[in-house]
């Protein structure tokens, strides 16, 4: 493939990365005047941010006879065009369910691009996929972080209707940029022929931390703004909050994966859950001493982990197909447990009235992955999966 269609390539991967959290980090900053206008309901509060991450979760689970039966350019622009019409139909469906009901659709959308892109970087971009998996989940963050900044100004000027479908605007610009993108056909069932990942308990531990860690991220977006809403901060200040941390989302997505060039990424792993500890330390002990410096160093943290997550997966199969097969597999259960924890975290809130309960947990998940993190020595790939051949 040539320099141009490369940086085309990459062009359209960035802009598909910058809308895959918009339409979860714009409802958070905007929770208090929608349970105003728009009657919300504390359990569709709660539903908005687990319902997509689920939907996501059972897509990559379903992407095994999805890659082998579909083309790729058709399934991402098909999931592209979900988002779209998800985002879209915000405009004149401001009640709880149909929140709810558009959150189910864009994180249907959102899962069936994000299935589709590791296989295309690890086809296109063979040698360099860890850092183009860093670029696109920098992108990723980076549209959570616009998300949450931006949402708050447009509902000041827009209203809040506009100011949520607004965000079908740029959906529509990465479908053209797409539709001018060529992606390899599906790979044949043949090439992809390997055996039962659930039966593989290093798939399970992927998994595992792939989940519990997006989960935190789930909760940051989620409930960071209303827990300082609570506080007495106003939208606008929670909805900048979350954008700082998302700001630094970014930054450990593109770093963290260029730092870790060794084999083992397991150091790289420890300083992203240290950096994730700290921060959900400092929400728990003294929330309002330096918020903003808990919201960074968070943010670093669960930007970094990310990535690195998809890297580590990927490095487990070094057959593309194969690792894509993983990568599908870890984000599949990985996204139905995400999935749980706003929704477990807003009942806890519900229940003592504090958000204090929320980081207590997050800061115990924190500290479980990081002795789970320690067992992913690269010495143990091929022993995990022995039907492999390194």
């Amino acid at each position: 493939m040539n320099r141009h269609a490369h940086g085309l390539t990459l062009a359209a991967l960035v802009l598909a990365g910058l809308n895959m959290r918009p339409f979860l980090t714009s409802v958070s900053p905007l929770l208090a005047s929608l349970r105003h206008s728009a009657g919300l309901s504390p359990l569709a509060a709660t539903l908005l941010p687990a319902v997509p991450m689920m939907m996501m979760g059972a897509v990559a689970l379903c992407s095994a006879s999805l890659l082998q039966r579909v083309p790729l350019s058709r399934l991402l622009l098909s999931g592209l065009l979900l988002l779209l019409l998800a985002l879209a139909a915000r405009s004149v469906t401001m009640t709880g369910s149909g929140l709810v009901l558009s959150a189910l659709w864009a994180g249907l959308g959102a899962g069936i691009v994000q299935m589709v892109m590791p296989a295309v970087i690890r086809q296109r971009f063979t040698r360099r996929h860890a850092a183009v998996t860093g670029l696109w989940a920098a992108a990723l963050m980076g549209g959570g972080g616009a998300g949450a900044a931006l949402s708050p100004w447009l509902n000041t000027w827009l209203g809040t209707p506009l100011a949520l479908a607004s965000w079908s605007v740029p959906v529509l610009l990465a479908i053209a940029l797409w539709l001018s993108v060529r992606l390899p056909a599906a790979p044949s069932a043949a090439a992809s022929a390997l055996p039962p990942l659930w039966r593989k308990p290093r798939a399970w531990s992927l998994a595992l931390s792939f989940g519990l860690v997006n989960g935190g991220y789930a909760i940051c977006v989620a409930w960071l703004p209303d827990a300082f809403h609570h506080l007495g901060w106003s939208p606008q200040a929670g909805g900048s909050l979350l954008g700082i941390m998302i700001l630094f989302q970014v930054a450990g997505a593109l770093l963290m994966p260029l730092l870790a060039r060794s084999a083992d990424r397991r150091p790289a792993l420890l300083v992203s859950l240290l950096c994730q500890l700290a921060g959900m330390s400092g929400f728990l002990l003294a929330p309002l001493l330096a918020p903003w410096l808990w919201a960074a160093v968070t943010g670093f943290g669960l930007g970094a982990a990310f990535p690195l997550a998809i890297v580590l997966a990927l490095d487990h199969l070094p057959a593309p197909q194969a690792g894509a097969r993983l990568v599908a597999f870890m984000q599949g259960a990985g996204f139905l447990l995400a999935g749980c924890m706003p929704f477990l975290a807003g009942q806890l809130q519900l229940l003592t009235h504090s958000f204090r309960p929320v980081w207590l947990l997050q800061s115990a998940i924190t500290l479980g992955l990081i002795l789970l993190s320690l067992r992913f020595h690269p010495s143990g790939y091929h022993r995990a999966f022995g039907w492999t051949s390194r």
